[in-house]
């Protein structure tokens, strides 16, 4: 079994990614990994968009082998080749308003004021992504190494209106501007605490 792009023959898969379904007859990623509950491989499903931002190393191989409809797919292989060139780019899960002044941002370390924009992040490990902590938006060029596009943060993971990514476009090239460095590592006393970005990524996932 290998890696493989086709179209949907159904609605009920989800993608790995962003969690939401991918429509019967949509183009679809489906990458083969050691299958977690016996011999051989599975096939784990993606939109190819999410597949691009996240699984950029997978991806590209198969996109090139023209797999893919022609309409749309050099803008995938541009933007998976982009993940490569910053691999801290497939870490982003959405943009979201913290729903709490508790959660700590990965980068510099300060607490993140309630309704303040993030960044939600998360990583891939043995077949599923887990999250790893959330950013200010204006953080956000500092650790990812740069400013990420609107497909990032457009994926079907994302609920924001037009002018709420503006907002979120606009706190990310703000804080670009300043000198933020990161922060120090969580004290004993942080690691105690509940992690209530990581709580609040396993309900909405």
């Amino acid at each position: 079994m290998g890696s493989v792009i086709e179209r949907a023959s159904s609605g009920r898969a989800k993608c790995r990614t962003c969690g939401q379904s991918i429509a019967k007859g949509d183009e679809r990623f489906g990458e083969a990994l050691p299958n977690a509950y016996g011999d051989g491989d599975s096939l784990y499903w993606f939109h190819l968009r999410c597949a691009a931002c996240s699984r950029a190393e997978s991806f590209i191989p198969v996109l090139e082998q023209g797999q893919a409809a022609a309409s749309g797919a050099a803008e995938l292989l541009a933007l998976a080749r982009e993940t490569i060139a910053q691999p801290r780019l497939s870490r982003i899960l959405r943009a979201e308003r913290a729903s709490s002044g508790r959660a700590r941002c990965r980068h510099c370390r300060e607490l993140i004021e309630q309704g303040a924009w993030r960044l939600a992040l998360h990583a891939f490990e043995e077949g599923r992504f887990n999250s790893i902590g959330t950013i200010h938006a204006r953080c956000a060029v500092h650790y990812l190494g740069v400013e990420p596009s609107l497909e990032r943060l457009m994926l079907p993971s994302n609920q924001l209106s037009t002018e709420e990514l503006a907002e979120v476009v606009a706190s990310m090239r703000e804080g670009a501007t300043q000198p933020i460095q990161p922060g120090l590592a969580k004290t004993s006393a942080d690691a105690a605490a509940p992690d209530e970005e990581s709580e609040s990524s396993r309900k909405s996932s």
